[in-house]
């Protein structure tokens, strides 16, 4: 079968693969659709990936194999690769920090020792039958492809803890981003504003529901002294991970507020510490995601409260062509959010 593995920086082979051994506790799933968003992206750009399972790791399928102890009920059904529950023996686990299990990360990352040696740009993949969470019905098979960076939106939100009323900010409307604004609103956020440089999803960002949207620089500090008070956020997100977003969101949030940072972009990132001890301002990082966000997201989607679908490109496109269209979105970022890719087995 075929799989597009990455070779290093922009350079991505399309190889044939020995098809998923069926190990005990492993599940064989032919993929539907495959998602390119921004952490693939940044993987072509560097060459450099956590694990070759992480290429191509927000997907869709359908389950067609079963390892030994896996329950019968698995074959046939509409699936997401996901996190698994807490292992309850790992370090974290027997220490009552579950929700930081060992063996969540791994399976997130694709080093747990079921993982495969390539990821969802693929026409099949082997995971870990913990891994995959049953597509509800009313959700379709593109929308379900995002359903991984949508738990990654929504740990972010769940961490922030925000508040019935709360003034919120969000830095960077790419797919993460967005989702998070979105996310936000259902969390009990009265007013929810957007920071990114790209015009294109200013608007879509608006079109999804927040109260506005604005590029870099002064615009959102004045809204947020008419809107917030005078004081600014209640919660900003930094969605981007650039050295200087996590500042700004620093300097947005009211004092005492909390900024989240989410976007990882490999650079170090800066931020005042003077300004976090006068200000008081309390700054949480978000990792990953839970089954619990998993299965929040999974509810959102088929009760329509979430939308993910203009967060995709409209067309479909091959294995054959992902070289090709990473380079189109390096090319013109104000193009489609997450493209999604269409295996040629898939149904």
């Amino acid at each position: 079968m075929k799989a597009a593995i990455l070779r290093g920086a922009r350079s991505i082979d399309l190889v044939e693969v020995k098809e998923p051994a069926l190990r005990r506790g492993r599940v064989t799933v032919e993929i539907d659709r495959c998602a390119i968003g921004g952490s693939d992206l940044l993987a072509w750009t560097t060459g450099e990936l956590p694990a070759a399972a992480w290429f191509g790791h927000a997907w869709s399928g359908r389950v067609v194999a079963l390892g030994d102890d896996v329950p019968g009920r698995f074959v046939g059904e509409r699936v997401v690769g996901a996190a698994p529950p807490p292992c309850g023996s790992c370090k974290h686990c027997r220490a009552g920090f579950g929700h930081n299990c060992d063996l969540v990360l791994e399976m997130i990352i694709g080093v747990d020792p079921l993982a495969s040696g390539h990821g969802a740009f693929s026409e099949r993949i082997g995971v870990d039958s913990r891994r995959v969470h049953r597509i509800p019905e009313g959700i379709d098979q593109d929308d379900a492809a995002l359903a991984e960076p949508a738990s990654v939106a929504a740990h972010a939100v769940a961490r922030s803890e925000i508040g019935l009323g709360d003034l919120v900010v969000v830095i960077g409307a790419g797919t993460i981003g967005l989702i998070v604004a979105e996310l936000a609103r259902v969390a009990g956020a009265s007013r929810v504003v957007a920071v990114d440089p790209v015009a294109q999803r200013r608007e879509l960002a608006c079109d999804l529901g927040s109260d506005a949207a604005f590029a870099p620089g002064a615009g959102v500090a004045r809204w947020l002294q008419e809107r917030g008070h005078g004081l600014g956020a209640d919660v900003a997100f930094d969605c981007i991970g650039a050295p200087s977003a996590l500042g700004e969101a620093v300097n947005l949030v009211r004092r005492g507020g909390t900024v989240m940072a989410v976007g990882v972009s490999g650079q170090t990132l800066a931020a005042v510490p003077a300004d976090l001890v006068r200000r008081e301002v309390t700054v949480r990082a978000s990792l990953g995601y839970t089954t619990a966000d998993v299965q929040r997201v999974l509810e959102l989607l088929a009760e329509d409260r979430l939308r993910v679908s203009p967060l995709r490109s409209a067309e479909l496109i091959s294995l054959n062509q992902i070289d090709a269209a990473m380079q189109e979105l390096v090319d013109n970022p104000s193009g489609g959010l997450s493209v999604l890719v269409k295996p040629p087995s898939g149904a």
